[in-house]
């Protein structure tokens, strides 16, 4: 019993890791973007992340 306990642990835990390497590139290259607009002009930066986050709202099921 103990063992099938730590394989569901195991087997979770890899569900979320390959899940957060699907959607983790598509989260931090706009993340990256809104940062790099913040820099050259702070109110940019939080306009490109407010579309962004309204982008990723509307492809969400």
């Amino acid at each position: 019993m103990n063992k099938s306990r730590w394989q569901t642990a195991v087997g979770r835990a890899a569900e979320a890791a390959g899940h957060a390497a699907r959607v983790g590139p598509g989260l931090a290259g706009p993340l990256c973007v809104a940062y790099g607009l913040w820099l050259a002009w702070a109110p940019l930066g939080f306009v490109a992340l407010g579309a962004f986050l309204l982008l990723a709202d509307r492809r969400m099921p």
